[in-house]
């Protein structure tokens, strides 16, 4: 699996300075060499995935069966992580019972940047507490 996908017109070097159609043509080819190599890198890393998959689905079952936690070889150690997931199935009856009970360690405030943009915009001032920032960057798009 040695296949490089060659780069559009020679090396991945910034194109010297030139009209502005020659630069977004550069830039459209270079992005679609990458995503091919990005592509074919995934579709090589897919086998490697499914068969550390099915090891570890067989680890799984040992660790299952002996009831352990864990289980050392000279090679390596096989051990059980348990990843904590909480959604919101409801956001009305979760904000009332946060609320009603002041359980503020159940949730995780953050700022909502477009509210904050709108607030911004209507009494031109941040709301408190807040540091708001815009970043711009390019985007090349394929008419």
């Amino acid at each position: 699996m040695s296949e490089v996908v060659p780069f559009p017109k020679a090396d991945p070097e910034p194109p010297p300075p030139t009209k502005v159609g020659e630069l977004i043509a550069i830039y459209l080819e270079t992005r679609d060499a990458k995503d091919a190599l990005a592509k074919k890198h995934k579709e090589a890393l897919r086998s490697y995935s499914d068969v550390m998959a099915m090891i570890e689905g067989k680890l799984l079952e040992h660790l299952q069966a002996t009831a352990g936690q864990s289980f050392s070889t000279d090679l390596g150690t096989a051990y059980l992580t348990r990843k904590r997931s909480a959604t919101i199935a409801d956001a009305t009856e979760f904000r009332g019972y946060i609320i009603e009970n002041r359980a503020w360690d159940m949730v995780d405030w953050r700022a909502n940047a477009v509210a904050v943009a709108d607030f911004i915009a209507e009494h031109q001032t941040l709301p408190p507490g807040i540091n708001f920032n815009v970043t711009t960057s390019v985007n090349v798009q394929k008419k």
